[in-house]
């Protein structure tokens, strides 16, 4: 019985430490003969390349170059907008000029004009037109007219072409052959319109140009043209045409 035992005793003991010298002898899975681990690489078909991630330079794995783009703006935010600099009208280095108008010496007709500016674009005329004598027996034009004007400049005040708006009140005593017209009862009261160019010829000296349209009522009596000439009748004209017309020389300041 003692001898059945000990048999089986060292079967065992024989089974073990064969199993252990077994499977230190055989190589682990996943381990190359020399102790270290095998990498498994997929097989790959042939006629294909492989596509490197990055490429070396001389040893070192080369530096993958990162692309910066410049963030766009939009139209409204981004765009840099120009500062134009508004021109501020100067008191100081204001438009002043004074002018006479060699149309209505044509007609004998004495004339004076000042102009002075207001704005950067806008300025007012004042002309003052007179004349007191007679050219003649038969031919005579007396007159007193005031005329005031307003005007905007498309370039600024003396420069070039503008507009005007005007009005006129005035009295007048007029003879022509055997007839005399003169105002009564009010003066001749009206409105235009004027278009006109100014042309520098030198800091202080220039031409101006201009023409103008616009209404004008006048009552007046009419007379023989003689001396205390008696009264033939009494009327009442609304005048439609030509208010303003002048070629005149200024002077700026």
């Amino acid at each position: 019985m003692k001898r059945k035992y000990m048999i089986v005793g060292l079967l065992l003991c024989m089974s073990f430490f064969g199993g252990t010298i077994l499977a230190e002898s055989l190589p682990s899975a996943g381990s190359s003969e020399n102790g270290t681990e095998s990498l498994q690489v997929p097989h790959k078909p042939k006629g294909t390349k492989t596509r490197l991630g990055a490429q070396t330079q001389g040893g070192r794995p080369a530096e993958k170059k990162v692309e910066t783009t410049k963030p766009q703006t939009g139209k409204k935010g981004g765009e840099v907008r120009k500062a134009v600099k508004k021109q501020t009208f100067d008191p100081s280095s204001r438009y002043v000029a004074v002018k006479t108008n060699a149309v209505y010496w044509a007609g004998a007709i004495m004339n004076l004009s000042a102009e002075m500016q207001l704005h950067e674009h806008v300025s007012l005329e004042l002309p003052f037109n007179w004349s007191l004598w007679d050219i003649e027996q038969e031919h005579g034009v007396r007159l007193v007219l005031f005329q005031p004007e307003a005007r905007w400049w498309m370039k600024g005040v003396g420069k070039g072409h503008f507009v005007g708006v005007h009005a006129h009140v005035g009295a007048f005593n007029v003879k022509w052959k055997d007839d005399r017209f003169q105002s009564t009862e009010r003066p001749v009261l009206g409105a235009g319109f004027t278009y006109g160019y100014s042309l520098p010829f030198s800091e202080h000296w220039g031409a101006e140009f201009l023409i103008g349209a616009g209404y004008a009522n006048m009552k007046y009596n009419q007379y023989y043209n003689i001396d205390n000439g008696a009264q033939i009748g009494k009327k009442s004209y609304n005048y439609w045409g030509i208010t303003r017309i002048g070629a005149s020389l200024v002077y700026r300041f």
